[in-house]
């Protein structure tokens, strides 16, 4: 016969449903592939993936691709995409990428510091594969995201209750405190100097999905706060006239 504490033990493990399993896997799957999209120009590869098997799964979650995308000629579209691309997020007068420029006007700050905290402490470390790479890159950020979905939800199908606590909480904490004062009015921005239908489609995608996962973890006040942190303009130093005179800049 078993106890009143093996039941009431029994009673506090939570049951975990296939379908929260499968909601965390396909969240971590939609933050890779916008992730992807933002860290460079697509590729063969990725482009033949959105046109085949991704296509109706895409439409589904609310991310149609435009005619254009699907018809043109592969090496036009993926030409005009690379030129888009260095346009949009590489060349100066672009729409920087990065929070530490968001938040600051300059690459690699306190920012930065702050993303590379975070990636420590879930046991990541940032490995930068081209010069001009930093950890605080939007989509770098989003694919942290994507990892951290992905291990709860492998932890949940352990049965590892700590491991996929701390995995959400990981989540929610950099998805409320990293990209949630900046990210998503970044993308609205973005979206508005794109010219590729394929750019704004993705970056308001990415927009959506992130308000949609903030407004889950996130009470209404707090999420006012981030509405309205989102309405900011990115920052802008204000360079000194006779510094850049004498300096050539």
């Amino acid at each position: 016969m078993q106890t009143s504490q093996q039941a009431a033990l029994r009673e506090s493990v939570p049951v975990v449903s296939d379908e929260l399993i499968a909601e965390r896997a396909a969240l971590a799957g939609l933050y890779r592939l916008v992730a992807r999209c933002l860290e460079e120009e697509p590729d063969r590869e990725l482009l033949r993936l959105l046109r085949g098997e991704l296509r109706e799964p895409l439409a589904a979650a609310g991310w149609p691709l435009s005619a254009e995308f699907l018809e043109d000629p592969e090496d036009v579209l993926l030409e005009a995409l690379a030129v888009e691309y260095t346009g949009l997020f590489v060349a100066p007068g672009g729409v920087s990428p990065y929070a530490s420029v968001f938040e600051t006007g300059a690459l690699f700050r306190a920012p930065c510091d702050r993303v590379m905290t975070a990636y420590r402490e879930a046991g990541f470390d940032y490995q930068r594969r081209l010069s001009g790479e930093f950890p605080d890159h939007v989509g770098t950020m989003l694919g942290f995201l994507g990892h951290l979905s992905e291990a709860e939800a492998r932890a949940w199908q352990a049965d590892d209750t700590v491991a996929a606590d701390q995995a959400r909480q990981r989540h929610d904490r950099f998805l409320r405190e990293q990209l949630g004062p900046w990210a998503p009015g970044w993308c609205q921005r973005a979206a508005r100097a794109a010219l590729q239908p394929f750019y704004r489609q993705v970056l308001q995608f990415t927009e959506q999905l992130l308000w949609q996962t903030l407004g889950e973890v996130t009470d209404r006040r707090g999420l006012k706060e981030l509405m309205a942190q989102n309405q900011r303009e990115p920052k802008k130093l204000d360079y000194n006239a006779d510094f850049r005179k004498a300096s050539g800049l």
